[in-house]
């Protein structure tokens, strides 16, 4: 590189590519997140989610296991993210949280998301519909993620993305 008398100004970065929103809770942004997060983005080993589809997330707390919640231990809230709408309905990604770590509880996948009263291997059945159909999901101890009692519409497919042009 060639150094000439005059200098140039240096670049400036003040524009963050990915930021949380101020209006999200520290427990939500916390690092024992991020790491789950970092999971999620990928599926089978390959990235699946564009970083671009974080940026359009949305994330509720909710407390998934059957024990009775302290509301006050923020640490302890589950979290799940609603991810970019496909195939009719939203992926939904699972954070699970306990006093003894943090964890990715699975996908889910639907267009509304319930949390039901019933309990099976310690945390609560989950519903999602798209209108017309319904699918139940439940936590399956073994696989420590929750799971659809039927089949889905949809699948998480990871696509050779080194074959996708600009704008894919």
């Amino acid at each position: 590189m060639m150094m000439t008398d005059e200098m140039k100004s240096p670049l400036s970065f003040t524009r963050p590519y990915l930021a949380f929103s101020s209006m999200m809770e520290p427990y939500q942004r916390a690092d024992d997140v991020g790491y789950v997060v970092t999971e999620f983005m990928s599926f089978k080993g390959r990235p699946y989610y564009p970083i671009g589809a974080l940026t359009s997330a949305r994330v509720t707390p909710v407390h998934l296991t059957a024990r009775n919640p302290d509301e006050a231990d923020e640490d302890n809230l589950d979290l799940i993210f609603r991810m970019r709408e496909a195939e009719g309905g939203y992926f939904f990604e699972i954070v699970l949280r306990c006093s003894q770590g943090t964890r990715y509880g699975g996908w889910i996948w639907g267009y509304e998301i319930e949390i039901l009263d019933e309990v099976v291997e310690g945390y609560h059945v989950l519903s999602t519909h798209d209108g017309k159909n319904s699918w139940r999901f439940t936590y399956c101890s073994q696989a420590e993620c929750y799971r659809s009692q039927g089949s889905l519409p949809v699948e998480k497919n990871v696509l050779d993305r080194r074959i996708l042009g600009p704008g894919s």
